[in-house]
């Protein structure tokens, strides 16, 4: 376990300058990950219809586009740590840095001073765990909490249907 944390360490210093970062396109991507190694359907309408994800030195990036852009990024990798969060937020360059993170629920939420970007980053209960970070435009997260609330409001809608489609008990 104390040999991980040099590694990763060591690791994510030369991988900073390698990271994506909102806004790249594709081939940015590829030229810093290597090629896509699997195409997956984009989370949300919004998005272009696929994601790309890419793996490099142990770091699983899941990048989902907007009119070729990327405009979320998810990195998972096992033992990420504080340390390991604070080099990823700094590849992702926001513009006068990052706010303190707020922790609620078991995660750490994050927005950059400019107010354009968030981060949410969830650690596994051990450090051998996979944890994630997720960094993405705010535009993203509001369409985002529109697809949920749009998924609530059916789900709810449902349940009253459902509950009307019931027989009277004792009848």
């Amino acid at each position: 376990m104390k040999r991980l944390l040099p590694l990763a360490l060591v690791f994510l210093s030369g991988l900073t300058t390698s990271l994506a970062r909102i806004g790249d396109n594709v081939e940015e991507c590829v030229a810093r990950y290597g090629p896509v190694v699997e195409r997956l359907p984009a989370k949300i309408k919004e998005s272009d219809p696929q994601s790309c994800v890419f793996s490099k030195s142990g770091i699983t990036i899941i990048a989902e586009f907007k009119a070729g852009k990327a405009w979320q990024h998810t990195y998972r990798m096992a033992g990420l740590d504080q340390a390991s969060v604070s080099k990823l937020l700094e590849a992702e360059a926001a513009d006068g840095g990052w706010s303190s993170p707020i922790k609620i629920g078991g995660q750490e939420f994050r927005s950059s001073a400019d107010g354009k970007r968030i981060a949410v980053t969830t650690y596994g209960r051990k450090l051998s765990d996979v944890g994630t970070l997720v960094v993405a435009q705010k535009s993203f997260a509001e369409a985002n909490r529109e697809g949920y609330k749009t998924l609530l409001d059916t789900v709810s809608e449902e349940v009253k249907r459902r509950a009307a489609n019931q027989p009277l008990k004792g009848l």
